[in-house]
């Protein structure tokens, strides 16, 4: 139990899921690099050990990494280090292999547009920086030697590496370039609504009125604004408390939503008001769907068990070509509101 829970929990460090997905590029990498390195130590006789060392670093170093990463306090940190330290090891087989050129570019070239994938140029510049720095130390080493001949198994053992290696990477930064989409698109969603409600905040609600008005500019048709006040709803809070003003407000919000179609946006604008943008529509028809609402919130007669009764105070307005902008509509529709409660409560104004 407490195994799992402690599993459970470096599961959510941050930077988790990335240590998997590198995991993954890893084992893949090192793999398709073991191709070519080998083929050119063959071509050049080098010693089994070597060999041997190489199999490490493709078949048991990325395993290692990821339990490094995995169970590191800063998972993302650590495994920077370690996307540093491949980059360290390409530079050290790209030295054995005596410069070797189509494996020796491809092998860099991947190495560091992975690390520019994985965490931007600063990450490429210490990958590149360990690279070149363990390249000429161990080229130094091996007498400086030279191969610029490039055999045809080498070049076909290099293949797998450019093709399939850079499809994944592709296919790797194209899903997480979707996530970051869907995420924006979600956080923008957010800010566009009432964090209580559920329903559209005001900068929503401007930002479609504004949308709705200048296509009424390009076409003849009619389009109503309507505003919504819960009559006396300060007495409620004073009266009950503001856990059950809160939740008359989510009732209202609801009826708004059941009351209203899918082209219409019902909004929080402040408070207990609520506005209604109804795209073509008529001022008769926006009677039907304002009375069909306060018949809804007539019936309330309770909320978190309190006897609460509400009626509601409507204006609206209807859109004209003398608006300029957002501010005269909402101003209208506020002018005809007003209206409804200087008559009494409890009822509807139109103009």
């Amino acid at each position: 139990m407490n195994g799992t829970g402690k599993l459970s929990k470096k599961s959510r460090l941050p930077g988790s899921r990335f240590v998997k997905r590198m995991y993954l590029m890893r084992i893949l990498g090192t793999f398709l690099c073991f191709l070519p390195i080998t083929s050119v130590l063959l071509e050049q006789q080098r010693s089994p050990w070597l060999i041997g060392l190489l199999a490490l670093n493709a078949f048991v170093w990325p395993t290692c990494a990821w339990l490094r990463a995995r169970r590191s306090a800063t998972p993302l940190s650590t495994e920077h280090q370690n996307l540093v330290l491949d980059a360290g090891a390409g530079g050290f087989w790209i030295a054995m292999m005596a410069a070797n050129p189509l494996p020796s570019v491809t092998i860099a070239t991947i190495l560091l547009a992975d690390r520019l994938s994985a965490g931007g140029v600063t990450l490429m510049k210490k990958a590149l920086a360990v690279m070149t720095g363990v390249f000429f130390a161990t080229w130094l080493t091996q007498g400086m030697a030279l191969v610029p001949l490039v055999s045809q198994r080498t070049m076909y053992a290099t293949l797998p590496l450019i093709a399939v290696y850079s499809l994944a990477l592709s296919i790797l930064t194209d899903s997480i370039a979707v996530r970051l989409r869907f995420k924006s698109r979600e956080l923008e969603r957010i800010a566009m609504m009432d964090p209580l409600l559920d329903i559209a905040n005001r900068r929503l609600l401007e930002k479609r009125i504004d949308n709705e008005l200048h296509k009424l500019r390009q076409i003849c048709s009619e389009s109503v604004l309507m505003f919504i006040d819960i009559d006396d709803f300060k007495e409620v809070n004073d009266r009950f408390g503001h856990n059950v003003g809160d939740r008359l407000l989510v009732t209202m919000s609801q009826i708004l939503h059941l009351a209203t179609r899918q082209s219409d946006t019902p909004a929080r604008l402040g408070g207990d008001e609520f506005v209604i943008l109804l795209p073509d529509t008529t001022l008769e028809e926006a009677r039907i769907v304002a009375t069909r609402i306060m018949e809804a919130a007539a019936v309330i007669d309770d909320v978190n068990a309190e006897p609460v009764f509400c009626t509601l105070s409507i204006g609206m307005a209807s859109a004209t070509r003398e608006m300029q902008d957002v501010t005269d509509w909402l101003q209208a529709a506020d002018t005809a509101l007003y209206q409804a409660k200087r008559g009494g409560k409890n009822r509807i104004f139109a103009h």
